[in-house]
């Protein structure tokens, strides 16, 4: 009896949930987000640059309606756009805000339709929002990258159907070619690494081609090949701005980044343009030179059983490090705006899907990250699936506020369907409650505790419980006991071992194994960078492993390489 009253519990939890909004059938948690409209922007736009300078948005450059580049700037002050004249013209140019507190503008498409090159660049001060031409790059660019170096010079490449090459800006007035590249890239992410070396990789070339293999270029030393490449592709977000997914710590000399990749073939991408997303995205983590996939809770959501696929080459990561929480932006056919929020200080790092209602004039565009918190969403093309129309870019603004998760409520109908069905609850629960009571006076056995399944917890006791969880594990190191097993975390908190299972299920979307191995293997590593000559086989036995075979098996799930392989890229 208690068990159908339990299982009817479970079926009215289930239909409140639905009630509540969230998406069922995706894999991490769901909720639905509230959006702040802003004020159109003076101008529409697209191939532009947002960023937030004092605390104001600020938006650069880019082409109108027609694709007509604009020499026009705006900032958002006092609840208004106020426009601004800029020197030359920025459409899909390279724009970087750097140490001293000015932004460099250089190049970008130079005629209407997005055709040619520019040489033009130009200093933005945000203090007195004033704009000063000064110079000229070293070659003509569009949808190039650019990254400042410890020293102050910035580093430039890429290109857009141009040659490439990589060139410095000395930080006051000259440009100047430093190196040839292996392959001319298109928009390529740039990474910086503890010995002063720059990373250049991208997916697709100068002339927006696929590439079959991926060729690591650097500033100083030679390129090479990584292994995670051959299955996975770097994303190719335009333009792209890496260090929006720096998560290292320049103080300490630690370079760390986060950057999208897909395993898709080439002829996956016709599909996608036809509704159907062309493979899985994931997260990959680079340090120096060593890349390794993010190991996260579960899959990043493809599609919702409701709204259809989920398109994410709209945007890169954007990493807000005061909650060491990076974001991915992604869109449905409906305009759905859908973002991903990546906990990547945990491993393995876990996720949670917003999604907000259809806005049916926002723009789709790379989001910018606000000082509380917030995304900012401003101007963009619509994108309805894979395909925009770059000459009819909106000048939409939108909040999309994280800080304050909606629950969506349901019709005054299901609100008495619920009332009816929580009455037959209470009945049924009252009964079962007396017949237990006969049963117990009678000396009859009541159901065993293992045969009782408990209901998932609601969310904030979800995320208490898991802090406590995490505590244990980071505090304590419990995940080196080689037999640990649910029920130990279980009786060290003081709860039920299902309480335990299902808060790591609910809020990291795996298994226990699978939690603590994550543990495992950032344990292992740590170890193989301290003692780099050590035994595999027994940092992995020392890590909690119970076998070698299991050691290796987790420790390539979770890295993409085998220990040896990770040693050598990493360590030596």
């Amino acid at each position: 009896m208690l068990s159908y009253i339990i299982l009817l519990c479970l079926a009215l939890t289930q239909i409140h949930a639905l009630a509540a909004g969230p998406l069922p059938s995706v894999k991490c948690p769901v909720k639905r987000i509230q959006v702040e409209r802003l004020p159109d922007l003076n101008v529409a736009r697209e191939g532009h640059t947002v960023l937030c300078l004092n605390g104001e948005l600020t938006v650069l450059g880019g082409h109108t309606t027609g694709f007509i580049p604009t020499s026009t700037a705006e900032f958002f002050s006092n609840g208004q756009w106020k426009q601004l004249q800029m020197f030359y013209m920025h459409d899909e140019g390279t724009v970087l805000a750097m140490k001293s507190g000015q932004v460099l503008l250089a190049g970008g498409l130079k005629d209407n339709l997005g055709i040619g090159q520019s040489f033009e660049v130009e200093l933005y001060n945000p203090e007195d929002h004033s704009f000063g031409g000064f110079g000229c790059l070293d070659q003509k660019r569009s949808l190039a990258s650019a990254i400042e170096l410890d020293s102050g010079q910035v580093l430039i490449s890429g290109n857009w159907y141009a040659d490439d090459g990589i060139e410095m800006y000395d930080g006051r007035k000259s440009f100047a070619a430093v190196r040839d590249v292996t392959v001319p890239r298109a928009a390529p992410y740039l990474f910086r690494t503890s010995n002063g070396d720059v990373l250049v990789l991208s997916g697709v070339t100068n002339k927006h081609q696929y590439m079959d293999s991926i060729i690591v270029d650097r500033l100083h030393g030679d390129a090479f090949m990584v292994p995670i490449f051959q299955h996975w592709r770097p994303a190719a977000p335009f333009p792209c701005h890496s260090e929006t997914g720096f998560i290292g710590d320049e103080s300490r000399g630690h370079y760390a980044y986060l950057m999208t990749v897909r395993d898709f073939a080439r002829h996956d991408l016709e599909a996608e343009r036809h509704g159907k997303p062309a493979g899985q995205v994931a997260v990959v983590l680079v340090e120096d030179t060593v890349f390794s996939l993010l190991p996260t809770s579960c899959p990043i959501p493809m599609s919702t059983p409701e709204y259809g696929p989920i398109y994410y080459d709209i945007s890169g990561i954007v990493v807000d490090r005061k909650v060491q929480r990076a974001y991915l932006m992604g869109a449905d056919k409906d305009n759905r705006l859908y973002v991903v929020s990546i906990e990547y200080a945990r491993r393995p790092a876990s996720l949670t899907l917003y999604y907000t209602d259809p806005l049916p004039d926002c723009g789709c565009f790379q989001p910018t990250l606000m000082p509380d918190g917030n995304l900012a969403v401003i101007g963009g093309s619509l994108r309805p699936g894979f395909s925009g129309d770059s000459y009819a870019p909106v000048a939409s603004a939108y909040l999309l506020l994280l800080n304050r998760p909606a629950d969506a409520k349901g019709s005054s109908m299901f609100s008495w369907w619920l009332l009816i069905l929580g009455g037959m609850v209470a009945l049924v629960v009252g009964a079962g409650i007396r017949w237990l009571a006969r049963r117990t006076k009678r000396g009859m056995p009541s159901p065993a505790q293992d045969e009782i399944k408990e209901p998932a917890p609601m969310n904030d006791a979800d995320e208490v419980m898991m802090a406590r969880i995490n505590q244990l594990m980071e505090e304590e190191k419990l995940y080196l006991d080689k037999g640990l097993l649910v029920t130990d975390i279980a009786q060290r908190l003081g709860v039920h071992r299902n309480t335990v299972s299902s808060c790591i299920n609910n809020q990291c979307g795996c298994s226990f194994n699978t939690y603590i191995n994550g543990y495992r293997i950032e344990y292992a590593m740590q170890q193989f960078r301290q003692h780099p000559d050590g035994k595999i086989v027994a940092v992995g036995l020392e890590s909690g492993f119970s076998t070698e075979r299991s050691f290796y098996r987790a420790f390539k799930a979770v890295t993409g390489l085998t220990p040896s392989e990770w040693i050598a890229q990493s360590v030596h």
